[in-house]
């Protein structure tokens, strides 16, 4: 009866969702943009650190050399002993070693070919991960990876663009890949994709895909240094870049602004 198909409830939910969403978001974004300044932080102490740890050795062997004449040798030794106590206490500060914070930054996406409805995940993730293999540029053959369905959906990514500009869904790697229930897909159900020109992000995430055409997201891991370095060098173009003012002639490109690399040929 009209009962059944009463749908009041999961519409009130949707509501609530994409009323609650985005500020949940906004906030996430700012969290992660104060982590990854942190840990940038950490990398230049680090650095200062070993440069102590090569001056405190360089001091050790001038010392060593000059202990025959040196008339305050005692004095010079308990120095180094103090600065090497000094070291060893800042090595033990949190975050400076054993760990290795990466960031994945977007390289491009490809399309490819596959079977939703009677692969297994396992096989469509394979799929996903050689095509991005297939069409690594050079020095990114062994880092090129697909990116997981929880970095799109959390825009861990750096560089992501905002929205699918290619012409088919996004899929990305599992876990956190399975979309709508449907007893007739061999995974028992559908997955999560982003529509061709919709936002991405975990509020506008579609869980209703069986396509039999997609687009994997590429990506490579960067360590904090690299991303540092990389963002370092992008500043000095961007701060070159005119204030946008009347176009004094046609604009190059045929007019609009070029894109990130989305849909590249496998």
């Amino acid at each position: 009866g009209a009962a059944c198909n009463d749908t009041t409830c999961e519409d009130a939910v949707d509501e609530e969702r994409r009323t609650e969403m985005p500020p949940l978001n906004n906030e996430r974004s700012d969290r992660i943009e104060n982590v990854r300044k942190a840990q940038i932080e950490l990398v230049n102490e680090k650095e200062k650190l070993e440069d102590l740890e090569n001056a405190v050795s360089k001091l050790e062997q001038v010392t060593k050399e000059t202990e025959e004449t040196c008339q305050n040798e005692e004095m010079g030794s308990e120095y180094l002993e103090a600065v090497r106590n000094l070291v060893k206490s800042m090595k033990n500060c949190p975050g400076l070693t054993g760990a290795v914070f990466e960031i994945p930054a977007f390289r491009k996406t490809v399309d490819l070919g596959v079977k939703l409805l009677t692969e297994t995940d396992e096989v469509t993730d394979a799929k996903l991960q050689q095509a991005c293999k297939n069409a690594a540029d050079a020095g990114d053959e062994d880092t090129i990876r697909a990116a997981k369905q929880s970095e799109l959906d959390e825009r861990t990514i750096s560089g992501l663009p905002e929205t699918n500009e290619g012409s088919m869904s996004i899929v990305g790697v599992c876990p956190a890949c399975a979309g709508d229930s449907h007893a007739a897909a061999a995974t028992g159900h559908k997955r999560k994709c982003f529509r061709a020109g919709g936002v991405i992000n975990a509020t506008e995430v579609s869980g209703d895909c069986l396509g039999s055409s997609v687009l994997a997201v590429c990506v490579v891991d960067r360590s904090l240094a690299d991303h540092n370095a990389a963002k370092t060098a992008e500043a000095p173009a961007e701060e070159s870049v005119a204030p946008a003012g009347p176009p004094s002639g046609p604009p190059p490109h045929g007019g609009g602004p070029l894109k990130g690399q989305m849909g590249a040929k496998r």
